[in-house]
């Protein structure tokens, strides 16, 4: 996967595995939109922060805070970086904006993409340092809002290692 930021999807069954290890993975119980995010390496990790729809709540967010990322003051929608998920290459799903049929949704994505090309710095740096923070021994109110980073990874790398391992099971019996 290449450095630059970009947004993709992430398999249903990948995300409800990780539900089962941390509760505050995003979930959409109605499964009326996919889990789409913007994908991003922190920490030599692949981590997958999920984007949100516009909502008026978005506008009262502080420019400062350091989990969300406002995109365009929230006329955008946010960048949820205390949802971010560690994302093996196999669980990612590449999408192609222009194909999405709800014109409306996929004007906001290539919206979307527009703010995270331009503002790709400033997301990077984001991200690794809400890591930080939230891995430190220091507790902060953050880690209630954050995923378990380091507690994902693992179970990302093992989730990795059951694919190869289903992957190699099926070619041998070919």
């Amino acid at each position: 996967m290449s450095k630059t930021i970009r947004i993709c999807g992430v398999q249903s069954q990948y995300l409800d595995y990780l539900r089962n290890i941390d509760p505050l993975v995003s979930h959409d119980p109605t499964h009326r939109r996919k889990f789409i995010g913007v994908v991003l390496e922190v920490n030599g990790h692949h981590y997958c922060a999920p984007l949100s729809s516009p909502k008026p709540k978005h506008r009262r967010i502080s420019n400062k805070a350091l989990d969300v990322i406002k995109m365009d003051d929230g006329k955008l929608g946010v960048i949820n970086l205390n949802n971010m998920i560690p994302v093996p290459d196999s669980a990612i799903i590449h999408i192609d904006i222009s194909t999405y049929p709800d014109e409306q949704y996929k004007n906001l994505l290539m919206n979307q993409m527009r703010f995270i090309r331009s503002n790709e710095d400033l997301i990077k740096k984001k991200a690794k340092r809400l890591y930080q923070v939230v891995n430190s021994e220091k507790q902060t109110k953050l880690n209630e809002r954050c995923c378990k980073f380091l507690l994902l990874e693992d179970a990302a790398l093992s989730y990795h290692v059951q694919a190869i391992s289903t992957t190699e099971v099926a070619a041998t019996k070919e």
